[in-house]
């Protein structure tokens, strides 16, 4: 059998490629929880507003983790009222901590 590995990067700020992928991951953070609302209560139970948070920055760093855990909920949030201003700055520092624990 081959085996295949996972080729990860550390993107830097002064390069073009990591507000690249953060833009692509953050996209992805302000559909991917649309489709859950359609559910019923399918936001709540998945929670899908960390998952490309957590893709980015494994996959590319903390830098491009960072960018997407704080521009996603505040976008959303302006765009569609999800998440809640109230609840803002928690999902704010959870998504900020998953992008470090996670880059």
């Amino acid at each position: 059998m081959e085996s295949t590995t996972v080729k990860l990067y550390s993107l830097n700020y002064g390069n073009v490629r990591t507000y690249l992928a953060a833009s692509l991951f953050i996209v992805g953070n302000i559909l991917f929880p649309q489709f859950f609302h359609l559910i019923p209560q399918g936001g709540i139970t998945w929670l899908p507003i960390y998952f490309f948070t957590l893709i980015g920055a494994y996959k590319y760093g903390w830098k491009v983790g960072l960018l997407t855990a704080v521009l996603s909920p505040i976008i959303n949030s302006s765009l569609f009222g999800m998440p809640m201003p109230v609840v803002l700055p928690a999902i704010l520092l959870k998504s900020v901590l998953l992008a470090i624990a996670a880059g």
